[in-house]
């Protein structure tokens, strides 16, 4: 095979003209690589400016909400403490305003003593108690009388003994004090008992009074328990330990004194009422038989001295005189929510309306 010079200057120019189109196909393949680099880097810049932008929104509404629930902690915080300063102050003016009922000095005063419900040790009317707002009451220097607002059916004889001897001993230590008792529905038995130590007693008209007797009651089950094949077991020591046994028929040693003790109690009874009525009173023979009398009967035998209301009493002869009540003594912080109740009800039943 044979060549030339000219054809290896053609193949030379060939050669050099392939490389020539190899160097500019690498260019523009690198430029379309740099392209695409850069289109994917401008995109994942886009990306993080919008990731960024959403965590700072978040970031805001997150900071946003602790900043609202701290302000709504504040402020309930802040209406709580006002409630409390605002509650404390009303117990702080009621509790002023009962110790300065309760402290009257400089002016005349007439002492007020409501005693309502069942005599009784921690009853309604509890004779130590009793004793003691007695004590109280003495203890004021303008003090110029003691009206006791009664309603009682009676109880216990001995804590109506009580309250009677407490009564009788001021009236002897402070003569010119005068003791009046006002019975509103009833002063019965015991309740009677205790408004028989004043002065002078005052009833309405319909007012149930006296009932001078002494009462036990109870019943005999033994033919019950025999009926229905029941056999009690009781041990005692003593003979007349079960004598009120209601399952146990009563023997003729029990019944007689037990009727003794009874007995002994209304004689004591009958010689405190006929002590602190005196003269005034007539004596009957229903006067002591346990009787009830209405206002205008008590009033024509003497167990009262008229027919009067507590109105009518204050008006009449402590017309210019303090008015002050004593009464057991009650948890302050109980009494105000009583009061404060009350006062609420009254209020909200007054604004009700009836469709």
């Amino acid at each position: 095979m044979s060549w030339t010079e000219e054809e290896d200057k053609k193949n030379q120019q060939n050669l050099t003209n392939q490389q020539g189109e190899l160097f500019e196909e690498d260019n523009s393949g690198q430029n379309r690589n740099s392209d695409k680099e850069s289109d994917s880097s401008k995109s994942s810049e886009t990306k993080l400016d919008d990731n960024q932008q959403l965590w700072r929104l978040l970031e805001k509404t997150l900071s946003d909400n602790v900043i609202e629930k701290r302000r709504a902690r504040r402020w309930k915080i802040f209406f709580r403490f006002t409630s409390l300063i605002i509650l404390l102050c009303i117990v702080g003016l009621w509790l002023g305003r009962s110790a300065l009922d309760s402290n009257v000095t400089g002016q005349n005063t007439v002492a007020i003593i409501p005693m309502d419900g069942v005599i009784g040790s921690g009853g309604d009317i509890d004779g130590n108690e009793y004793v003691d707002i007695l004590d109280d009451v003495y203890r004021n220097p303008d003090l110029k009388g003691v009206v006791i607002n009664m309603n009682s059916p009676g109880g216990s004889p001995v804590q109506a003994g009580i309250i009677y001897d407490a009564i009788r001993q001021k009236e002897k230590l402070y003569p010119s004090i005068p003791v009046i008792v006002v019975v509103e529905d009833m002063a019965a038995s015991g309740g009677y008992y205790i408004a028989s130590a004043a002065n002078k007693i005052y009833a309405n008209r319909a007012s149930l009074v006296g009932s001078i007797g002494v009462i036990s009651s109870g019943f005999d089950l033994s033919g019950l328990i025999k009926k229905i094949g029941v056999e009690r077991r009781t041990f005692t020591s003593g003979r007349n330990k079960d004598f009120l046994d209601p399952f146990v028929p009563m023997n003729k040693e029990g019944k007689e004194k037990w009727q003794a003790i009874l007995d002994e109690t209304h004689q004591q009874f009958i010689d405190a009422v006929k002590a602190g009525r005196g003269d005034r009173l007539k004596i009957t023979n229903d006067v002591f038989s346990g009787m009830v009398f209405t206002g205008q009967q008590a009033q024509k035998i003497g167990l009262i001295d008229g027919l009067a209301s507590l109105h009518d009493v204050l008006n009449s002869q402590f017309p210019n005189d303090k008015q002050v009540i004593y009464g057991p003594k009650q948890d302050p912080l109980d009494e105000f929510a009583k009061k404060f109740g009350v006062e609420f009800a009254t209020k909200l039943l007054s604004n009700a309306k009836l469709n």
